[in-house]
């Protein structure tokens, strides 16, 4: 019994240093030192975006993104871009916009929002074409 014991002691320590020299987490996946690939970060727009979010809309979690604001609130500024704004107002039966202000368009929300800070002066709420 004692010869056994000392066997299994002897061929734990031989193979300690084997085991000790794999990475932890690699799962078979190799040394993957960059070889021309670009950083899994994402950028949007100068600020760092975690991989999770840079292919959902507007880089936001989706609880977020899904969010609906009211008048007085300020839309987040990756929403007051071109990319948004509602091109023409009258094909939703949207009044005008007044100078320095654009209609955005989030979901089934129109929002009339000021292109400088993104305040909201007006909600539309699912309109029907």
């Amino acid at each position: 019994m004692k010869n056994l014991l000392a066997a299994a002691a002897v061929a734990t320590l031989a193979l300690a240093p084997i085991a000790a020299h794999a990475e932890p987490g690699g799962h078979g996946q190799g040394h993957k030192k960059d070889k021309g690939h670009q950083d899994s970060r994402h950028d949007n727009g100068g600020a760092w975006t975690p991989p999770g979010l840079a292919k959902k809309p507007g880089g936001m979690p989706p609880g977020q993104y899904k969010k609906h604001y009211r008048q007085g609130q300020r839309l987040p500024s990756s929403y007051v871009k071109p990319s948004y704004y509602v091109a023409d107002p009258s094909a939703y039966r949207l009044r005008t916009a007044p100078a320095g202000y654009r209609w955005v368009q989030v979901d089934n929300q129109y929002y009339l929002a000021q292109t400088r800070t993104g305040l909201i002066s007006e909600v539309v709420s699912a309109l029907v074409r």
